[in-house]
Formats: C-alpha cells, structure tokens, sequence
C-alpha cells in the first residue's frame, strides 16, 4: 500500500462525508417532490448534487443538519438549477452562485 499523508486521508474523509450528507438531502428532496422528480434528467441530479456540495463546504455542518430537505419545493430546486450554468466536472460555480443556492436553502421552513 502506497503511503498516504494524514492530509491525504483527512481531505478524503472530507469529501466521503460531504457526498454522504449530499446523498441523503438529495433523497430528501426526491421523496418530498414524488413523481415530480421524474421530470428531472440524470444530468440535472447530477448537477444538483454538485451545485449542493459546493454550498455544503459554505454552510455548518449544525445548520446543514437544521435544513428541512424534504421541504424543498420544485420552484426552490429550479432556481438552484438555475445556478448551474456552465458548472460540471472541474468547474464549480462562481462564489455569488454559491451564496444565492445558500440562501434557498436556508430559508426552506
């Protein structure tokens, strides 16, 4: 086994745990929109999923938890979406982007 630096192990750690609470607020949302979220495309949960990791490193792990995910309304995830233009592999959104999908998610009751 090669050697790892704790960084190394530490930013990995990192990442699994952001995509764990990414996946579960992912599901959240499908289950509160129901057959809505067939209306979705592969690439559009895709970007989600990206677009919510970059705001996760934003956001408290504390206040992340306090989010009511399955309160996310499709008029809320469509303005997230709409955030993610030009945003996919090796492209994360711009920081005022980050900010406004930050917003959205905090102000879901």
């Amino acid at each position: 086994m090669p050697d790892v630096t704790q960084a190394e192990v530490g930013r990995r750690l990192y990442h699994v745990h952001r995509e764990k609470l990414v996946e579960q607020a992912i599901k959240m949302i499908q289950q509160s929109l129901g057959p809505e979220w067939r209306s979705y495309s592969e690439d559009d949960i895709l970007l989600l999923g990206h677009l919510l990791q970059c705001t996760w490193n934003t956001i408290d792990q504390k206040i992340w938890d306090k989010i009511n995910f399955v309160n996310v309304t499709r008029n809320d995830l469509q303005k997230i979406l709409s955030y993610g233009e030009g945003v996919g592999p090796g492209k994360n959104p711009d920081p005022a982007s980050v900010v406004e999908i930050k917003k959205i998610l905090l102000a879901v009751k």
